[in-house]
Order: C-alpha cells, then structure tokens, then sequence
C-alpha cells in the first residue's frame, strides 16, 4: 500500500505455482536434455502469466528463460555426470506474483555402458550416439577414437596413446595423465580440459604431447593443467576460456 496526496494505493498481483519437467531423468553424457517450466494462475481470466524463469542446479544457476504462453523451455548437454537436484524460479510480473518449484527435479547423467576401471589394452572407439568413461582406477593403452555424435568423459584415469575426437558431442578430461597427441575438433558440446574453479569439480590434468583444439563450438574451458608440449587452438566459437595452466612448449592460435 502506497500513501501520497491523501490518497491510498493498493498493489495486487495473483498467486502462482510453479512445475517442472525434464523430457528424460536419466540423459547420457554430452545429450541434451530439455528442462520445461509451467507457471499456473490462481485467475487464469486475468491473462497469461509473463517474465522469466531462472533454471538453477542446486546453488548454481543455468540459464534465464522468457516464457511464453506460460511456459520456458531450456535445452542443455552440458551438464556434468552424475546427480543434479534441478529446480526454477519464477520473475513474477505487474499482475502476477513471484513462484519457486516446492522441490527438486532430479536429473541424472550417465553413460552408454559400465565405466572402465581397470586397465584396458587395444583401440577405444565411442561411437557415435555412445557416451563412455574411463573412471578412477582405469587406464587405457591404445588409441583413443570418438567418432562424431559420441562422447567421452575421463576422470582420475592414465591414458597412453593419442586421443582424437572429430564432430563429438562432449569432451571431458579432469585429474588425469595422458601420454600422446590429443587433437579435438568440431565438438558440439562443451570441451573441458580441467579447471580451477571447484564448483566445476574438474581436477587439472598432467598432458605429455601435442594438444591441438580446432572449431570447437559448445565452450571450451582448459585449467589447472601441465601441457608438456605444444598447445594449439584455433578457430574455437566462442573462445576458449584458459586459467592457471603450465605450458611446457609453445603455445598458437588462440591459446597465446
């Protein structure tokens, strides 16, 4: 209620509920997953709700959405394996009040088959429409090949041979050592060579060889990683965002 010339004015906005719905539970690595928000009216004659809705995992948010017919839709591969309690907020507008989901929807990714955790000898190949891990305890010794539509995830895990991915849909290599030329392109999705922010949960890796990134288009992030050869990057839309890394080699491109 605001008072001015005597008068008094009153500001009303009808209540709102707030629902969530992800188009699958369970997503592979590097696949899209489509996260839809409704808001509801408690007088749906007084029009269609308008402004936007923030879509957040856990404490960090996603991504904010207009709506439109009461509804915001936001599509993502980039969310990191493992369990994600998603949930939205509502803006309100000038007739309708601000809302947030009275819970988590849970959205957990994974992978096309068992993670490798032990040693692995002979060619890797993810193909496409594959998402696969080598996790803690694993390691492999032979080429690494992701075919275009597949993704890779690698964590606390040793790699000798040279790993080349081409038109895949997500890279991810966190707290791990590589031995061999490492060449990415034309990836999609988000490529992550380690990290020093800690929300990311992406330890930096130990990299012995040439790495090469080329046309990547999803976001490129590489951190807190020893490259002991030469560091290439070129072409990447946007640019790759590099921090904390040592560079034992040249570096070209983008990545000067």
């Amino acid at each position: 209620m605001n008072h001015g010339d005597g008068k008094a004015v009153v500001s009303f906005r009808y209540g709102t509920t707030l629902s969530l719905a992800a188009d699958t539970a369970t997503p592979l690595f590097g696949h899209t997953v489509a996260l839809t928000a409704s808001v509801g009216s408690s007088n749906p004659a007084a029009g269609t709700p308008g402004g936007t809705v923030t879509f957040s995992d856990g404490t960090k948010q996603l991504a904010t959405v207009a709506l439109t017919g009461g509804r915001a839709e936001f599509r993502t591969g980039a969310l990191r394996p493992g369990a994600h309690p998603v949930t939205a907020t509502y803006s309100g507008d000038p007739a309708y009040a601000e809302s947030v989901t009275t819970g988590a929807t849970e959205v957990t990714v994974g992978f096309s088959r068992p993670c490798i955790t032990n040693a692995h000898r002979g060619p890797l190949t993810v193909a496409g429409g594959e998402s696969r891990c080598i996790a803690p305890g694993g390691s492999q010794t032979g080429p690494v090949t992701v075919r275009s539509g597949g993704a890779l995830a690698v964590t606390g895990a040793g790699i000798t041979g040279p790993v080349s991915a081409d038109g895949a849909l997500a890279v991810a290599v966190c707290g791990s050592q590589l031995t061999g030329p490492v060449a990415i392109g034309r990836t999609g999705g988000p490529v992550l060579i380690g990290s020093d922010d800690a929300a990311i949960d992406c330890a930096g890796n130990t990299i012995r060889g040439p790495v090469t990134l080329n046309a990547n288009t999803g976001g490129v992030e590489v951190g807190a990683n020893t490259f002991i050869g030469p560091l290439s990057c070129a072409a990447n839309a946007p640019a790759p965002h590099l921090s904390g890394n040592g560079v034992e080699g040249p570096r070209s491109g983008q990545c000067r």
